[in-house]
């Protein structure tokens, strides 16, 4: 494949096709990357990616929803301690107002 300077870009869909068809082995990736045209470097950096999201995909769901549960409540605490800043704040500058400062 002729580089002419212009860079490719591969929709997620190709890289995944394209990672897919290394792991499976029936060629080496080195051929692989010659077929499509890319550098071994960029395959391995798809490749860990791909890798990753298998992972986050393999997450345990009960798992994902008690971390967004604790973070609700954890936004939910945030948002009061806020609120109570706030209103810490207004009722501080009326005392410095009714005591003339």
């Amino acid at each position: 494949m002729e580089d002419n300077g212009n860079r490719r870009h591969f929709p997620p869909e190709r890289k995944f096709e394209i990672v897919k068809e290394a792991i499976m082995g029936k060629l080496s990736i080195s051929e692989v990357c010659k077929k499509y045209g890319i550098d071994t470097g960029q395959y391995y950096k798809w490749q860990q990616v791909f890798f990753n999201g298998a992972i986050e995909g393999l997450t345990n769901h009960k798992q994902r929803r008690k971390e967004s549960s604790k973070e609700e409540r954890l936004n939910t605490e945030i948002r009061k301690l806020k609120e109570i800043i706030a209103e810490i704040v207004s009722e501080n500058l009326q005392l410095k107002k009714n005591l003339g400062e």
